[in-house]
């Protein structure tokens, strides 16, 4: 089997969406006619069309705007923190132009488009990366290069963003319901028939032309599950604490 997995179902709304819409944007670069997938990409286009306008519709609840603030605040300071970074690289102190550039090794394994990311990803990414640059380590070279509280304010910013955004998640989750349960399971349905079409066509044709795909699609899945296992322990331990 090339799709690993097509179980969603423990996925947030947003997490959801956010996965079908980089699945669309996968498909809209593959030359579909050529993969005989043509057909099970109107259905999954046409289904997230339909799941993206009742969404919008959804978002008018009005949570959005903040969480969009709090994303261009922890922006702003993840730029900040990087640009003063690179211009520690070169501080004519030779101690700390050297702890500056053993940082940079390890923010720049993130890459430069952290700030493009989706926000559930810019979220894991921020995190992952903040644990690093606090690592026994490389602590004592932020301390040196004096860019500690810099990291302390993006670590503020990244807890704020993923609060406001899993606070707006719950609260339009009660507000839309009805209004994007029934194209959720449209969505998920159209989305079970891509998969279909695509083990049976790699099948029929041989994998290696599907297997780009396929393996988009199981970082996106595994990616959401991941999440999700991760809220669901979260929630059980929070649970023992208080028993």
């Amino acid at each position: 089997m090339l799709i690993k997995s097509i179980n969603l179902d423990r996925a947030r709304l947003m997490d959801f969406y956010q996965v079908m819409s980089l699945i669309a944007g996968f498909l809209k670069e593959e030359k579909t006619d050529a993969l005989q997938l043509t057909a099970a990409e109107k259905e999954f286009l046409t289904a997230f069309e339909r799941l993206d306008a009742s969404l919008k519709q959804a978002l008018k609840t009005g949570y959005t705007d903040a969480v969009v603030t709090a994303d261009d605040d922890r922006d702003s300071i993840l730029t900040g923190f990087l640009g003063t970074l690179r211009s520690t690289v070169r501080f004519p102190d030779q101690a700390i132009a050297d702890a500056a550039i053993q940082l940079l090794v390890i923010t720049d394994k993130y890459g430069s488009g952290v700030a493009r990311l989706p926000q559930r990803e810019e979220t894991a990414a921020i995190t992952n990366m903040v644990a690093d640059l606090r690592s026994a380590e490389n602590a004592p070279r932020l301390q040196t290069t004096n860019l500690t509280a810099w990291v302390d304010k993006l670590n503020e910013a990244n807890l704020a963003f993923d609060a406001l955004y899993s606070h707006r998640t719950e609260k339009e989750a009660e507000f839309i319901g009805g209004l994007t349960r029934t194209e959720r399971a449209n969505m998920q349905t159209a989305f079970e028939k891509l998969v279909q079409a695509i083990e049976s066509y790699a099948f029929i044709n041989g994998e290696a032309a599907y297997k780009p795909l396929a393996e988009k699609i199981n970082t996106e899945v595994a990616n959401v599950q991941t999440s999700a296992k991760a809220r669901t322990t979260l929630a059980a331990n929070a649970k023992k604490k208080t028993e």
